[in-house]
């Protein structure tokens, strides 16, 4: 095995801000954030694959009373691109911060990113 060469990760964690209800941040990540970023000529020039994945709350504490630790946020966004630096020219494109950042965090808190270079171990 080996690292991919095509592509790379950026994941994003995040946690809802106080006083914003699951249901608001649910709503807001799945039907308005991603017309948001989708509409950024930066992310279309750039993004080859943008996933979410939404904390399970039965799920998480299953594992949690199992004896496992659970990491202590609502969400992540995964996000693929051919290179780091493509991933960064979204980041850190003013655009991007006007709009989806902006509005992001009337929802959430700043959240922490993880940039990674991975291997496929699995893939049914």
């Amino acid at each position: 095995m080996s690292f991919r060469t095509d592509r790379v990760r950026i994941i994003g964690s995040v946690k809802r801000k106080e006083g914003v209800s699951k249901e608001e941040f649910e709503s807001f990540w799945i039907n308005e954030h991603p017309k948001l970023f989708n509409s950024l000529e930066v992310v279309k020039r750039n993004i080859l694959k943008y996933e979410q994945a939404h904390a399970n709350e039965v799920v998480s504490k299953a594992l949690t009373d199992s004896g496992l630790a659970v990491a202590p946020f609502d969400a992540m966004s995964i996000f693929e691109a051919p290179t780091f630096d493509a991933l960064m020219e979204v980041f850190t494109n003013d655009e991007y911060k006007k709009t989806v950042g902006a509005e992001s965090l009337k929802y959430f808190e700043r959240g922490q990113m993880f940039a990674a270079n991975f291997v496929t171990v699995v893939d049914n």
